[in-house]
């Protein structure tokens, strides 16, 4: 991935890797406030030399007898005398749990540790241990003990040692944060949707636009719904979005030269037919002569968009003439004309296949400077393929949420195996939040010009 792919998904996703970096600090400050608090106490006990000399070599030696001294003085059999004397509500074990003792490097100290769910039970356990201590290795014929002095008795502590909330919290929310981020690059490992312009431009492919989501009104079936053209709303954001895909469009067709276009998409119910009618529509806005062709001879759409009647069409003009074939083109206005796809045909393969067809589109295409035929989906079915053998340049639909990659990929190959030019893709469906500050500019844009006239 590059750095602009890493940032357009730190934009995409920032937001859930926030919500569980905090929830994970929630989580953990909850669970520490519930857990028991601990405090820890410390006594000190120093060891002097045996024989009191102060050479390096007795020095060393005391230091050698404080580390094993640090051993003895948590051993045990040292815990089981300190229960039988001092500690009877506890077990050696249990006590073993609660204390340890380390020897300060370097110097024959000891340093006993108490730890307790109570302040002042910390210190006396450790208090208990460490006074035990000197009796116990005369007891155990370590010498006299007096050897060994508490110089430093346990006192109740003031803050408690377990749980550290501050750091409980933080490491909750580093863990929360790695796991969302682990999260993110899963979903987006196996996400194979074509849902932004990135997915598009990732297969190495021209980007012409994205197209706003057509929804029906409320109480209409979507299945019998026709969305509107940009004739029927010419100012709304999704008549612009298409405008705005017409303007690329345009200079893609100036660069490749192509006259006939084949809009096609990877699978049914991608929006390509509602494309094709609005892009022939906006087109036809910008002043060029432009002829819309449902090339769908399966199932034919386009008369719904422009309300047409569909008894003739593409399939009649196999019945007459080759020069009678623009009598079945319907004018819809004076630079846009449509020609329906007509009654179904029992062998539209073998249509598609004459060499008539391609006569036909010769003579159809000559007094329009634009030919836009709107295929049926390319994988599948034959259809398409066939329409790219006889058109100048191909345009493929996609829609955000249902063209997944693997598909996407499949139709760029075919339209790239057929040596037609790829003018571009189209993204369907896109969300209208998107479209909020344009439809700002938009009509500020169109006030301020209206204000402006004398």
């Amino acid at each position: 991935m590059t750095l602009r792919q890493y940032l357009h998904v730190a934009r995409r996703w920032w937001w859930l890797v926030v919500l569980g970096s905090v929830l994970a600090a929630a989580v953990s400050y909850i669970i520490t406030s519930r857990m028991t608090p601990e405090y820890e106490a410390k006594a000190e006990l120093t060891i002097s030399n045996v024989q009191g000399g102060q050479s390096l070599e007795e020095i060393l030696a005391g230091q050698s007898l404080t580390k094993t001294y640090a051993r003895i003085i948590v051993a045990n059999k040292h815990l089981e005398q300190v229960v039988a004397t001092d500690l009877k509500t506890l077990t050696s074990r249990e006590l073993a749990d609660k204390v340890r003792a380390s020897a300060v490097p370097e110097t024959q100290i000891i340093q006993l540790y108490a730890r307790d769910e109570s302040r002042d039970r910390a210190a006396s356990i450790a208090n208990s241990v460490a006074n035990n201590f000197p009796k116990y290795l005369k007891d155990q014929g370590f010498g006299s003990g007096e050897n060994v002095q508490v110089f430093a008795t346990a006192e109740a502590p003031k803050d408690q040692v377990s749980p550290n909330e501050a750091l409980n919290i933080a490491l909750g929310a580093i863990i929360g944060l790695f796991v969302a981020i682990a999260a993110v690059a899963l979903v987006e490992y196996l996400d194979d949707g074509v849902d932004e312009r990135e997915d598009v431009e990732a297969l190495g492919v021209p980007f012409l636009g994205s197209v706003l989501q057509a929804t029906p009104p409320k109480g209409v079936d979507r299945q019998t719904w026709v969305p509107s053209i940009i004739e029927s709303d010419p100012r709304s954001p999704l008549a612009e979005s298409y405008r705005q895909v017409q303007a690329n469009l345009a200079f893609a067709l100036t660069a490749t030269e192509c006259k006939v276009i084949l809009v096609t998409s990877p699978g049914q119910g991608e929006g390509k037919s509602t494309t094709s009618a609005n892009l022939a529509e906006a087109l036809a806005e910008s002043s060029k002569r432009v002829l819309l062709i449902d090339g769908d001879l399966r199932k034919p759409d386009a008369h719904r968009y422009f309300s047409l009647p569909n008894n003739s069409g593409l399939t009649s003009t196999f019945l007459v003439e080759t020069q009678a074939v623009s009598a079945f083109v319907d004018r819809v206005n004076d630079t846009l004309a449509v020609m329906t796809g007509g009654p179904v045909a029992p062998n539209p393969t073998e249509l598609l296949t004459s060499r008539r067809l391609k006569s036909t589109l010769d003579v159809l295409a000559e007094p329009y400077d634009v030919v836009v035929v709107d295929s049926p989906p390319i994988l599948g079915l034959a259809d398409a393929s066939l329409w790219m053998t006889l058109v100048d340049g191909v345009l493929v639909v996609a829609r955000r949420g249902k063209t997944r990659r693997g598909p996407l990929e499949e139709t760029i190959a075919l339209v790239r195996a057929s040596r037609k030019p790829l003018v571009g893709v189209v993204l369907n469906g896109t969300a209208r939040k998107k479209s909020a500050l344009y439809d700002y500019r938009y009509g500020y844009d169109y006030a301020q010009e209206k204000r402006s006239d004398p």
